[in-house]
């Protein structure tokens, strides 16, 4: 088996038919790829869409499990999984037609670690053809994953753009955390910090559906507060995992670990920021103040060295950097 994907599902009975029909029109053998669906206690009538097409695809199979969580989910569906390379995508997304043997090939060819690819996002559920001009044979550069995060500053953290080897995730123990929503973050960076070989191709295979019932659209107090919550447990990782790698002899040290931690600020200025606009209390945004100083997260210091590099962002920055006078206007808020 060369390739597992894998698809944990929630309440997708809009889209999940349209991420199948994409993955069945591929340029792949079906004793070559297995499609393998969990479902995570879902109340719409998705898993019936999914068992009409388990009756005429045998590489498709489908688990049901009660409702624990996105990353839960994968952990399971890692488990499951026997190709050499393993592929996350989820339920309301989906690939372009006959795109998966080019790039299977080329990191099969090539010995990768890990082989990436860009994404288009997009409302319309057809988009199944690449953009003109795009190839996927085309040859492309290989690099370690250190060299890809020193290179990416603004790489992204979600698991849907690349195939990575499988056993690179079982010899290094990787898998997701399942404390919250942002898991993704540090299972990428750390997939990406054990490749010794790894590519980009620059095509977009990759369709992500902008839906209008996403958890991260949500607007509810409950559902804001969950994405503050967990975002500040993925900081602590995040912050955690940079604190290991500022103790190893890597090449090219301070570049990486400058770009981690610009994207680790980014992280903890607008989570430091909802919490105030969701009137969280003094006494807990200072514990977690106080927690991200553990971690080196506290003070915020590479925010303002690109993009944020304004009046407005270098004013605000100071004023999050400055403990004491952020509590008071915390506390001063929250009376309003």
């Amino acid at each position: 088996m060369k390739l597992s994907v894998l698809i944990p599902m929630y309440n997708a009975n809009l889209y999940i038919a349209n991420c199948l029909e994409s993955l069945i029109n591929q340029d792949l053998s079906k004793k070559d790829y297995e499609i393998i669906i969990m479902d995570d206690g879902s109340k719409d009538n998705c898993k019936d869409i999914v068992k009409d097409y388990l009756e005429k695809h045998e590489h498709i199979s489908l688990y049901v499990e009660r409702n624990v969580g996105s990353d839960s989910t994968r952990n399971k569906l890692l488990k499951l999984a026997k190709g050499d390379y393993v592929y996350f995508l989820d339920a309301d997304d989906y690939l372009v037609y006959n795109s998966l043997g080019g790039i299977l090939e080329y990191a099969s060819k090539n010995d990768l670690d890990l082989i990436g690819f860009d994404t288009l996002e997009t409302s319309n559920l057809k988009a199944f053809k690449l953009k003109k001009g795009d190839a996927v044979n085309n040859q492309t550069l290989t690099m370690r994953g250190l060299d890809y995060i020193k290179e990416n500053k603004h790489l992204r953290h979600e698991v849907w753009w690349y195939f990575v080897k499988r056993k690179l995730l079982i010899n290094n123990n990787i898998s997701f955390d399942e404390s919250g929503n942002n898991a993704d973050v540090i299972f990428t960076l750390k997939a990406l910090l054990k490749s010794s070989r790894m590519a980009y191709k620059s095509i977009q295979i990759h369709r992500y559906v902008q839906t209008t019932t996403s958890v991260m659209r949500d607007k509810s107090v409950e559902k804001k507060r969950k994405l503050i919550d967990s975002m500040y447990l993925m900081i602590l990782s995040y912050s955690r995992l940079i604190n290991t790698i500022e103790n190893e002899g890597i090449k090219d040290r301070e570049i990486i670990i400058s770009n981690l931690k610009y994207r680790r600020d980014v992280f903890t200025f607008f989570n430091i920021i909802n919490m105030i606009r969701e009137k969280y209390r003094k006494k807990d945004v200072s514990e977690r103040l106080s927690e991200f100083i553990d971690v080196k997260a506290y003070p915020i210091n590479y925010f303002t060295l690109e993009e944020y590099n304004t009046l407005k962002f270098r004013f605000l920055n100071r004023l999050v950097n400055n403990k004491p006078v952020l509590l008071n206007l915390i506390a001063l808020r929250n009376k309003f």
